[in-house]
C-alpha cells in the first residue's frame, strides 16, 4: 500500500513556528515549544499569541533561548500576545535581547505587565543594545504612567524605529515624559502609536508642538480615542499651551484641526528626509574622488585568502582627483565649504560624518578576489517578487543574475537598498538634522 504524499509546505514559511490559539499552557507548552525549535534547523519566526504560557512557560522558553543551542536559531520575529505573561516572563526576555542581533520585531499585547521601574530599567538597557526594530506593548492596561516614566528617559535605542504604546492606560501625566523624548536626539523612531490612552487633547497639542518644533524623524504617529480630557490644571505640559484651550473634552473641529496638522507635519518630515538621503547619497559620489588620496598600498580581507590588489588600482574605486589639481591645493576648510553647497539641507554634523567616511580607506569595497568556500560570506542577493518572475522560473536561483541588481521595484528585498539604509544610518543622514550638535 503506497504512502499518501506528504503534505507540501511552502518554502517561505518552513522557518516559521505558528502555535497561535493552539491551547499551549504553562510548562508543559514551553517545552513542546522547545521541542518543535530542536527538531528544526533554522526558525525565522515564533508566533504563539493566544495561548496560556503564563510566567512558567515563558520563564522555561526563554532560558532555552538565551542557552548556547537557541542563540544557534536567529529568530527574528517573535510575537507572545495574550499569554497571561507578567514581570518575570519580562525579566527573562531582557537577558534574551541583550545584545541579541537577529530578533527584529517583539510582540507583547495584552499580557499582565506592570510598571514596576526596576523591572522596565533592566529591559531597556537589553533594548539599547539589541537590534530590535519594532516594539509592541499594546493593551497591557497595568502598565501605565509610571512605565513610561521609567521606559522612556532611558530609551537610547540606535535601531528601534517602531514603538505600539496603544491603550496602556496613559494619562495626561505622561505628557512632559513624551515630549522630552520626542524632543530629544535619542528618539529615532518612525512610528508612534498611543492610541486608546487618555491623554487629553492639551496633551495631544502638546505633542503635536514638539514634533513641528523638535522632531523630524517620526512618518507615522497615531494618537486617536485620547479625548478622556481631565480638568486643565492637571495637564502638566512643558510646551506652552495656546489661550484658548479649555478643560473637558474638546470639540469635533479642534480634533480635526490637529490631525490636518498632524497629516502636514508627516508629510513635512517625509520630504525632509527624501531630501536628506538623496543629498547624503550625492554628496558622498563627489567626496570620495575629491577627498580620497591615491594609495599604493594593497588590501587583503582579515577573514580570508584573497588575491591582493592595489587600492589605487582597484575597478569598485571611483577614480580619484589628481593630486595636483587645483581644487587640491586650497586649504581643506575651503574644499569642504565648496563641497557643502552639493548638500544644503544636510546639518554640518551630517557633512562631516561624511567626509570622514568618503576620506577613510577603511571604507572602500574589498578589492580582493574572494572565493566561495574560503571563510567569506557570499555576497546577498535580492529576493525577486515571485509576480515578476519569467514563467518556468525557480526562485531557488537567487535575484542577481549576471552580477546585476535586481532592483527595488523587481525584488521583495534588495540588498543594494539595504546597503544603501544600512549606510545612511551609519553617517546619521536617514532623517533630516535641523542643525542639531550630537
Amino acid at each position: 500500500m503506497s504512502r499518501p504524499p506528504a503534505p507540501r509546505v511552502l518554502l517561505a514559511s518552513r522557518g516559521y513556528i505558528d502555535r497561535m490559539d493552539a491551547g499551549l499552557v504553562s510548562i508543559r507548552g514551553a517545552q513542546e515549544i522547545i521541542s518543535m525549535i530542536s527538531s528544526r534547523r533554522s526558525v525565522t519566526k515564533l508566533i504563539l499569541g493566544h495561548n496560556e504560557l503564563n510566567d512558567d512557560g515563558g520563564i522555561v522558553l526563554f532560558k532555552f533561548l538565551s542557552s548556547a543551542i537557541g542563540r544557534t536559531y536567529l529568530i527574528a520575529e517573535i510575537s507572545l500576545n495574550s499569554n497571561a505573561m507578567g514581570n518575570r516572563t519580562l525579566a527573562a526576555i531582557s537577558e534574551y535581547i541583550r545584545g541579541n542581533k537577529a530578533l527584529r520585531e517583539l510582540f507583547l499585547q495584552n499580557n499582565y505587565f506592570t510598571g514596576d521601574p526596576d523591572t522596565w530599567r533592566s529591559f531597556t538597557a537589553a533594548l539599547n543594545a539589541s537590534r530590535i526594530e519594532l516594539l509592541s506593548l499594546t493593551t497591557n492596561n497595568n502598565l501605565s504612567d509610571g512605565f513610561l516614566q521609567a521606559f522612556l528617559p532611558l530609551l537610547d535605542s540606535p535601531h528601534l524605529r517602531e514603538a505600539h504604546l496603544s491603550a496602556i492606560g496613559l494619562t495626561a501625566q505622561s505628557a512632559p515624559t513624551l515630549i522630552e523624548y520626542i524632543s530629544s536626539p535619542r528618539c529615532r523612531l518612525h512610528t508612534l502609536k498611543c492610541n486608546g490612552n487618555a491623554l487629553g487633547f492639551r496633551c495631544v497639542k502638546s505633542i503635536l508642538r514638539a514634533i513641528e518644533r523638535h522632531n523630524f524623524s517620526l512618518l507615522t504617529v497615531e494618537m486617536y480615542s485620547n479625548n478622556l480630557a481631565a480638568p486643565s490644571s492637571s495637564d502638566n505640559t512643558s510646551e506652552d499651551d495656546d489661550d484658548d484651550d479649555t478643560g473637558g473634552p474638546a470639540s469635533i473641529d479642534a480634533w480635526k484641526a490637529s490631525e490636518a496638522l498632524l497629516r502636514r507635519l508627516m508629510l513635512r518630515n517625509a520630504h525632509l528626509k527624501r531630501q536628506t538621503e538623496k543629498e547624503a547619497l550625492c554628496l558622498l559620489r563627489y567626496a570620495r574622488p575629491l577627498l580620497l588620496f591615491s594609495s599604493r598600498s594593497s588590501v587583503r580581507c582579515i577573514d580570508c585568502s584573497c588575491i591582493e590588489v592595489s587600492t589605487s588600482g582597484a575597478p569598485q574605486v571611483a577614480p580619484t582627483a589628481p593630486e595636483r589639481s587645483p581644487f587640491r591645493a586650497l586649504p581643506t576648510e575651503l574644499q569642504l565649504y565648496i563641497m557643502s553647497f552639493l548638500a544644503p539641507t544636510l546639518s554640518p554634523a551630517q557633512r562631516i560624518r561624511i567626509y570622514t567616511y568618503a576620506s577613510s580607506h577603511a571604507t572602500l569595497p574589498r578589492a580582493g578576489l574572494c572565493l566561495p568556500g574560503r571563510g567569506h560570506a557570499i555576497q546577498s542577493l535580492c529576493v525577486l517578487d515571485p509576480a515578476s518572475m519569467p514563467f518556468g522560473m525557480t526562485p531557488g536561483g537567487g535575484g542577481c543574475a549576471g552580477g546585476k541588481c535586481a532592483g527595488a521595484l523587481n525584488s521583495v528585498v534588495c540588498h543594494k537598498e539595504q546597503q544603501r539604509g544600512d549606510w545612511l544610518t551609519v553617517v546619521g543622514c536617514s532623517s533630516y538634522d535641523p542643525c542639531r550638535e550630537d
